[in-house]
C-alpha cells in the first residue's frame, strides 16, 4: 500500500500539541500550576480563622483576598487555554527557527511486510513494526509514534475516502499485532 500526502508546519504543530495535551508530565505541570494559586489564597484565610480575631486590617485584607479569589477562580478556569496557547506559540517559534525544510513537503508512506517506509525529497526512513509504540488519531491526523516525541504525521486528507482510511488503520493494527505480539 502506498499513500501520498503533503506535510506543512501546521501538521507538526498539531503533532506537538497532541503530545502536550496527552502527556502525563505536561498534565501534571498544568495541575500543579492551577492549584498553587488557590492554595496560596487559602493559607491567609486559614491563618485568620485559626486566630479567630476580626480586625479592620483583616477585613480589608479579606476584601482584597475575595477579589483575588475571584481572579484565582478565573485563572483556574482559563489557565489551560493560556497554557496550551503558550506551548503552541513556543512550538511555532522552534519550528520557524533555522531551516526546517526537511519537515515539510511531499511524502509517500509505504506499508510493507517489514514495517513502514516514508519517502520524501530529503530521503527515506524505514521503521520496523516492532519500533512503533502507539498509533493515535485526531480529526485531522494519524500519528504513528516511535517514541514519546517522534513519529510519523499523516494527514487524514491523504486518504481518498473513509474506506481507505479504515483499511490503512486495519493494516497498521494487524501488522503491529503480527510483528510485535
Amino acid at each position: 500500500m502506498e499513500y501520498h500526502y503533503t506535510l506543512t508546519k501546521d501538521d507538526y504543530v498539531a503533532f506537538n500539541m497532541h503530545h502536550a495535551q496527552h502527556s502525563e508530565r505536561v498534565q501534571k505541570v498544568l495541575r500543579v500550576q492551577r492549584w498553587m494559586s488557590l492554595i496560596f489564597l487559602l493559607i491567609p484565610l486559614l491563618v485568620s480563622w485559626v486566630e479567630g480575631e476580626f480586625l479592620l486590617g483583616m477585613f480589608v485584607a479579606f476584601a482584597l483576598l475575595a477579589l483575588l479569589a475571584l481572579l484565582a477562580v478565573l485563572w483556574f478556569l482559563f489557565y489551560p487555554k493560556y497554557f496550551y496557547g503558550s506551548i503552541k506559540k513556543n512550538i511555532v517559534k522552534v519550528i520557524n527557527e533555522g531551516d526546517n525544510s526537511s519537515l515539510t513537503g511531499e511524502y509517500t508512506m509505504m506499508v510493507t511486510e517489514d514495517g513502514l517506509v516514508e519517502k520524501s525529497s530529503k530521503g527515506e526512513v524505514k521503521t520496523p513494526w516492532s519500533s512503533i509504540t502507539q498509533i493515535k488519531e485526531t480529526d485531522e491526523h494519524i500519528f504513528i509514534l516511535v517514541s514519546a516525541m517522534s513519529g510519523y504525521v499523516i494527514p487524514i486528507s491523504a486518504f481518498a475516502d473513509v474506506k481507505a482510511l479504515q483499511q490503512f488503520k486495519e493494516t497498521l493494527n494487524a501488522a503491529r499485532a503480527g510483528k510485535t505480539g
